[in-house]
């Protein structure tokens, strides 16, 4: 087994036959999703849907199923279960817009049958140029969130594995508006059925949102108490390491259930003067997103990786990113370093993310 496999899992050799290889790699595409669609975004929490890290992000983000690259229970909280030893990554991504992305990401064995994953993401963006209604500079403003979060992963048998996570959120969005908290949570299962074949099931931020307070800006009549929710997410996955070549395919398929308030103000009819009264109704949608990533052992000391992401199904063009990286494995026993890069080109071309890490076992 090549130097890829950190986590010294140990994978038995399974020969089965190559149609049910092609079923492994379309499955999700076959999953039937009967729902209202419409296009996603401006949904609170952007940043924890962004990866976690180069391996994932490389990958286009399909590790649901994944613990041959590290265990990140980020992607789905029963990974937690395969924690081996107490890696450590720290990543860093290099965005355009004034934006960044860090995480920090530890894992450790709890023995005979679980596992805990802890992790910490922050997203900032910097020198936003503040203006007056009239259109005057004011002053550059920045925006800072965190998600803490704390996975918990078990095998329950030798075929299955379950897992939670807890997560806490705090942003700060402007220097008068008191910061925004929120705390969710999230529910994952991982099934071995066969060999190196893996099945998962994941839902994310389980009555996440934001709650935050505008009074102390817009004063006792205009000001209020907000609640903004993420977007529920249902993630299958599956995923299939063909041990003779050293490589690992991967894909995912993902509903995200986004519910919003929507405010309209109208004049009331029968008043002298009129009279402008505000009507706020919550409007539900979802979206389909699909992933798909491989990973390639090629030498001892490089692992390659690809992917493609769409975040939206219905807008494929507008939503589509594609994905590429590596890992140099160092030649060192002592806390087994390995340097991670990702390139992600966003949605449109409109920019590339460089993502950067360095990832220890202690």
């Amino acid at each position: 087994m090549s130097h890829h496999n950190h986590n010294n899992t140990t994978w038995k050799q399974y020969d089965l036959v190559g149609w049910k290889s092609v079923v492994v790699l379309f499955l999700l595409l076959l999953i039937p999703a009967a729902v209202t669609v419409a296009q996603s975004g401006g949904f609170s929490g952007a940043f924890t849907r962004m990866g976690f890290g180069p391996r994932g992000m490389a990958m286009g983000n399909a590790l649901g199923t994944v613990t041959q690259e590290g265990v990140y229970a980020h992607y789905n909280p029963a990974l937690a279960a395969g924690a081996t030893g107490n890696q450590i990554d720290f990543s860093t991504a290099l965005m355009s817009f004034d934006r960044s992305l860090n995480a920090v990401n530890a894992t450790f064995s709890l023995p005979p049958v679980a596992g805990l994953n802890v992790g910490l993401l922050n997203a900032n963006v910097n020198d936003i140029d503040g203006r007056t209604a009239s259109g005057y500079h004011t002053d550059y403003l920045s925006t800072h969130e965190y998600q803490l979060f704390a996975a918990f992963g078990i095998n329950a048998s030798s075929r299955i594995s379950l897992g939670a996570t807890v997560k806490l959120h705090l942003a700060n969005f402007y220097e008068d508006i008191s910061n925004a908290t929120g705390a969710g949570f999230d529910l994952g299962m991982v099934v071995r059925p066969a060999g190196t074949w893996r099945i998962g099931f994941a839902v994310q931020d389980i009555i996440t949102e934001y709650t935050w307070n505008t009074t102390a800006l817009y004063g006792a009549q205009g000001g209020r108490n907000r609640n903004d929710p993420f977007p529920t997410r249902f993630r299958f996955s599956t995923s299939y390491f063909f041990t003779e070549w050293d490589l690992l395919l991967s894909s995912e398929f993902e509903i995200q259930q986004q519910s919003a308030e929507y405010r309209r103000r109208q004049v009331a009819s029968g008043s002298i003067p009129p009279q402008n009264t505000s009507i706020t109704e919550e409007v539900t949608t979802n979206s389909r997103q699909f992933r798909i990533g491989a990973a390639w052992a090629a030498h001892e000391r490089i692992t390659l990786r690809g992917g493609w992401e769409i975040m939206d199904l219905d807008f494929m063009e507008e939503t589509s990113k594609i994905s590429t990286g590596f890992s140099v494995h160092l030649p060192y026993d002592a806390l087994r370093p390995s340097v991670d890069y990702a390139f992600i080109r966003e949605p449109l071309g409109i920019a590339g993310i460089h993502v950067l890490a360095l990832r220890l076992y202690l």
